[in-house]
């Protein structure tokens, strides 16, 4: 509008000065021969070529701000707060020709029947109310399309070179979606006179054939934030640092990826920060999508599900943002990252742990708990592996509850051997009951037998669980091929009893003494001794009775070690705590067997260090809970030995027994000769009986 009203007032001081003077003919320095002109008009040089240059410029004027008329010279600048905008597009029609433009600038009114005072733009073309589409009149001929670009030197800039001289309509065609309207149709006149030198004279003072032209326009920006937050089962969400987006903005049929604000040029950084959030301002006015990309290296959101689902919104005219259908101007888009987490627990006799302590043979209870996430039904792998460590698995025990709903074999889920000794889960993701699962806590338990190769002491039996997991949603909605793995432990610790068995001295150790060890049977268990066993061990008989290890014997230290795994006679596979019962059966010649069973109460406590951090293998994968890293072991009844600090030591001390006779000696000769006397009268009473029978 303002270059309308600058070439109406050029147009109307030329039609007034042409008025007022005859056309006339002139000749200057030499000069080809000028078309006449109205008076006080300078020489028109018909045989140049003109060019229009449009300057383009995004203008936002504050309330009352001047206008600013434009001259058509070159190097005019442009107002306070305006900045080139490329990307424009405009067309250029020829509306009226040199001829015609001759008889106005001479003041040939009668050449047309045209009002020149009254000359507009919208003479040459009609705009559609609806949609505001621009149709130029017939008649017009389209000498040019150009666009404005951006370089270091012309930033802004779109020049037609070239152009016989006449009269141009020039149609503003195409804009960058920040502009809020296009610059209504304009022309300009090629050449054109500057505006009066002075407010004085009104002269005009020459012509200018290379046109510069400077329109403007008014454009408006949007504002998103996007806020992510993380889920693991059905807990409450945790912001989450160091999440990548993409940002894309639709055009026609594709998507093209925004990397920096349209407003300033500034480059984006579309990574979440410590508050799980990123604004994006300076947004133009169209369709977007944003989705994950990816993790950075902030080690707090390995685990989640990238979901790469696209989040859509769309940036109004008025610079206000729609999204699922509510308008604001600063939205907040809230994006959920989802992830499982699981622990392992063994039970300790009166409660559910991490850790506790079970001998050879026993059966051991353990339980597995899910925090199963709430997009479970998006994935395409979700699977339990259980690898015991001195133990073996029951898999006929496996029972899978969603609180108190029962999960069911070969419907829900599928079991599957996993090694010598554990198992395999996997969930069947179809199921509507597993579906169901989602945001729910999830519990597996079985039972699991201590073997003979378990581990006495150390870090103990370390048995180990295993979740693995898509770790992808494409932004389809269908799940991705990787996967994710979070790991958890509990531990099974067996202990041991160490024999110290010396002559009455204390100090003199004894080799060779045999003994046998029971318990007492729990709950559950047969007795395997029989009562006249437990009768000739001393045990108490109203008791069932576990023979736990016969034939320990005593090496040449006087010791017997029940946890040492090179010696197989005395090895017995590790023991749970509890009370314990040595039976000797042999001893040292000259000793006397001990005469009631020796009680050793195996009563160790274990404190183990977790590493409960979070872990990452090489790939990246989530080692949640982490495993023991050191075990310390206490006795309340050690007698004094630490050495072994996960064994109960007894000390059992034999003595001799009485002296007996020499064989061949005097008392051992006085003894016989009693003794054949005793016989030989034996002999003579018979001889006697018989003779008095006879007699009879």
């Amino acid at each position: 509008m303002k270059l309308k009203r600058l070439f109406t007032a050029v147009l109307s001081t030329a039609l007034t000065l042409s008025l007022c003077a005859m056309p006339a003919m002139a000749t200057e320095g030499g000069t080809t021969a000028g078309t006449p002109l109205a008076d006080g008009m300078p020489v028109w040089d018909t045989t140049k070529k003109g060019s229009i240059t449009i300057h383009k410029f995004e203008y936002n004027p504050s309330s009352g701000a001047p206008s600013q008329q434009g001259t058509g010279a070159e190097g005019e600048g442009a107002p306070a707060g305006a900045t080139p905008l490329d990307g424009v597009t405009f067309e250029i029609y020829q509306v009226q020709s040199q001829t015609w433009l001759e008889s106005y600038y001479g003041g040939q009114v009668t050449a047309s029947s045209q009002d020149f005072s009254k000359m507009d733009a919208s003479d040459y073309y009609t705009k559609n109310s609806t949609t505001g589409a621009i149709t130029v009149n017939s008649g017009a001929t389209k000498v040019a399309t150009v666009t404005t670009t951006t370089t270091e030197t012309d930033k802004g800039v779109a020049k037609k070179d070239g152009l016989a001289l006449g009269l141009y309509l020039v149609v503003e065609t195409k804009a960058p979606d920040k502009v809020t309207s296009p610059a209504d149709p304009f022309l300009v006149s090629v050449p054109m006179t500057r505006i009066a030198d002075n407010d004085t004279t009104k002269k005009l003072t020459d012509w200018i054939y290379d046109v510069h032209v400077y329109p403007k326009n008014s454009t408006t920006y949007g504002q998103v934030t996007i806020e992510k937050k993380g889920y693991t089962g059905g807990g409450t969400g945790v912001a989450l640092e160091g999440v990548q987006f993409k940002l894309q903005k639709q055009n026609g049929a594709d998507w093209t990826d925004i990397t920096a604000n349209d407003s300033n040029g500034s480059t984006y950084n579309l990574t979440t920060d410590i508050n799980g959030k990123i604004t994006i301002a300076g947004l133009s006015q169209g369709e977007y999508r944003i989705f994950e990309d990816a993790y950075s290296n902030t080690s707090a959101n390995k685990g989640y599900i990238l979901d790469a689902e696209y989040h859509t919104f769309t940036v109004q005219k008025d610079g206000k943002i729609q999204v699922d259908g509510n308008v604001s101007a600063n939205a907040t888009i809230q994006v959920a990252n989802h992830r499982p987490d699981m622990k392992k627990e063994v039970y300790n006799g009166t409660e559910w742990k991490q850790d506790a302590q079970y001998g050879v043979g026993d059966t051991v209870p353990y339980k597995i708990t899910i925090e199963v996430p709430k997009n479970i039904d998006k994935l395409s792998t979700f699977t339990v592996t259980d690898t015991p460590t001195g133990l073996k698995d029951n898999v006929g025990s496996i029972k899978i509850k969603d609180g108190t709903t029962a999960l069911t074999s070969g419907t829900d889920y599928t079991v599957a051997a996993e090694g010598t000794d554990g198992f395999k889960i996997d969930f069947i993701l179809t199921s509507n009951t597993v579906k169901a699962c989602a945001g729910h806590t999830v519990t597996i338990t079985y039972n699991a037998v201590v073997k003979d190769t378990a581990v006495v002491g150390g870090n103990g039996n370390s048995n180990n669980a295993k979740l693995t997991y898509t770790n992808k949603i494409n932004s389809d909605n269908t799940p991705g091929t990787t996967t994710n793995t979070i790991e958890d432990s509990a531990v099974m610790y067996s202990f041991g009893i160490k024999v110290v068995k010396t002559a009455e001295d204390g100090n003199t150790p004894l080799l060779g003494v045999v003994f046998d060890l029971y318990r007492e049977a729990k709950t559950g268990e047969t007795s395997i001794v029989d009562a006249e066993t437990v009768k000739k061990a001393g045990l108490d008989s109203t008791k069932s009775w576990i023979l736990v290890k016969s034939g320990l014997t005593t090496n040449a230290s006087g010791i017997i070690d029940t946890s040492d795994s090179t010696n197989a006679t005395n090895y017995t596979h590790g023991l749970a705590n509890g009370d314990y019962y040595l039976v000797e059966t042999k001893t040292v010649d000259g000793y006397n067997l001990l005469t009631k069973p020796v009680e050793v109460k195996l009563d160790v406590t274990a404190t183990t260090t977790w590493q409960k951090t979070n872990v990452y293998d090489a790939s990246g994968n989530l080692v949640k809970h982490g495993t023991v890293t050191k075990t310390t072991f206490t006795h309340t009844s050690n007698n004094g030995d630490a050495t072994k600090t996960e064994l109960a030591v007894a000390k059992v001390i034999n003595r001799k027994g009485f002296t007996l006779p020499v064989t061949g000696g005097f008392g051992t000769l006085l003894f016989s000769g009693i003794g054949v006397l005793l016989v030989l009268a034996g002999v003579g009473v018979l001889f006697s009986l018989k003779k008095k029978t006879n007699r009879a």
